[in-house]
């Protein structure tokens, strides 16, 4: 037996058998956990299948032991100053502080996704008075967004920040080059810094 609503356009189909078969399944949950007390490992762990039997059959999904559910996140910034970069150059954080998932490296500068999903990017840029150091986050080297850091004219010491989020897939790269050939002076004593996590 089944009853037809007519909703957005499309039927949905209510099944009374399915329903009827998550009763039975709430009936036999209630009957194995009213077990008895004194039990033989065998039998705890015949209850403890049982237990998982009912709840997969009722659509419980243990998610914290899929593959990719780990964190990964990562912390690095510049050690040296960099000066008089060349167009498109990859800017290398050479020091990691945090590189949990290992999806960072800080010898080629770039993050690679271990698994899908949307990851948050952020880098800040600190230069010096008289210099400039123009920056662009790429994916698979498509541009993402700029830092435009210039300390032209000024006193001290400006700095430039920016976030992005971009949805990977495994394998994707990000990473952090100069912004033509506009990398002059880039502070080093991890004054600059790039960092990312999934979300």
């Amino acid at each position: 037996m089944e009853r037809r609503t007519y909703k957005n356009n499309r039927f949905i189909t209510f099944h009374y058998q399915k329903m009827n078969s998550v009763f039975v399944l709430l009936l036999t949950f209630i009957s194995v956990v009213s077990g008895g007390g004194h039990e033989t490992p065998q039998q705890v762990v015949t209850r403890y299948n049982n237990y998982k039997t009912i709840c997969t059959g009722l659509g419980y999904e243990h998610v914290s032991c899929k593959a990719g559910n780990e964190g990964i996140v990562f912390q690095s910034s510049l050690s040296k100053t960099l000066q008089n970069l060349k167009n498109k150059e990859t800017v290398i954080y050479d020091k990691v502080w945090l590189n949990e998932g290992k999806a960072y490296n800080e010898h080629t500068g770039k993050f690679t996704a271990t698994v899908k999903g949307i990851y948050a990017f952020s880098w800040t840029t600190l230069s010096t008075s008289g210099k400039y150091f123009i920056s662009e986050i790429v994916h698979n080297g498509n541009v993402m967004a700029y830092s435009y850091c210039d300390g032209r004219g000024i006193g001290g010491h400006p700095s430039s920040s920016n976030q992005v989020y971009i949805n990977m897939r495994k394998g994707d790269k990000v990473w952090i080059r100069t912004h033509g050939s506009n990398g002059l002076y880039a502070h080093g004593g991890h004054w600059c810094s790039f960092s990312g996590y999934k979300i």
